[in-house]
């Protein structure tokens, strides 16, 4: 065979073989491609299947706890004729139903939910909410929420926190590009040194799952000796740059 030919045959096989590892390269980074779609998808599926199941979970156990207040209030309360126990049960049972959000704001109610802490607990509570907050954008579902969120983080203090002091406050984040408001329930506890049982319990999930399914961002921020504060970090879109800077 001419050297010519010979060389034009080399070539020829060198372009194929470059042709064949290119193909295998774009096969295998195809294959890993589709690899990683599904496996993203299926992630988003999960998490939506998370997220559903917690929905569920949550409005059944609002919906329990509205029948054992009820079964509380009109059962057990009028066999009931001890002042102490009585003024208990009633006391459980304004734990267990949701606040009449038509009839009273998101705001008054964590002020009034305050107020019943101090007094249930006997631990002094610095209440702090401005004015200019508007929660009459948030469904009341969520409002809900949000309220169950500041609820159990007061039960918390009251049995693990070992404090005296707490506080509670809502204001709004300006310094971010998207109004926000910024929810804080702290106390003077031990901090964490109880943590890691906090977070094992239902408590802490609860409130992780409810700030889940309303798209805010909860931290638990927590220094030994120093207490523990929950940081609740919610988007509010109705609120205005006029509004915000009035």
């Amino acid at each position: 065979m001419p050297i010519e030919d010979a060389a034009a045959l080399g070539g020829i096989e060198a372009y194929i073989r470059i042709v064949w590892l290119f193909t295998v390269f774009i096969t295998v980074i195809m294959l890993l491609l589709c690899y990683l779609y599904m496996s993203m998808r299926k992630a988003r599926e999960q998490e939506q299947l998370s997220r559903e199941f917690s929905y569920l979970m949550i409005e059944g156990l609002e919906t329990e706890r509205m029948r054992i207040s009820r079964e509380l209030h009109d059962s057990i309360l009028p066999l009931v004729h001890e002042e102490n126990v009585s003024g208990r049960i009633r006391s459980l049972c304004l734990n267990l139903m949701p606040p009449d959000f038509a009839r009273f704001s998101l705001s008054d109610s964590f002020a009034a939910l305050c107020s019943q802490f101090s007094r249930q607990s006997g631990i002094e509570c610095a209440c702090s909410i401005d004015e200019k907050v508007d929660f009459s954008c948030i469904n009341a579902e969520n409002q809900l929420h949000l309220y169950r969120i500041v609820q159990e983080s007061f039960n918390n203090i009251e049995k693990h926190s070992k404090a005296n002091r707490a506080a509670f406050s809502v204001k709004r984040d300006l310094r971010s590009p998207l109004e926000k408001i910024l929810i804080c329930v702290s106390d003077e506890g031990i901090g964490l040194q109880n943590l890691p049982v906090l977070n094992k319990g239902l408590g802490m999930k609860s409130i992780r799952q409810r700030a889940a399914i309303i798209g805010a961002e909860v931290d638990f921020i927590s220094e030994s000796g120093n207490g523990l504060m929950v940081r609740i970090e919610l988007a509010m879109p109705s609120i205005s740059r006029e509004q915000a800077n009035g």
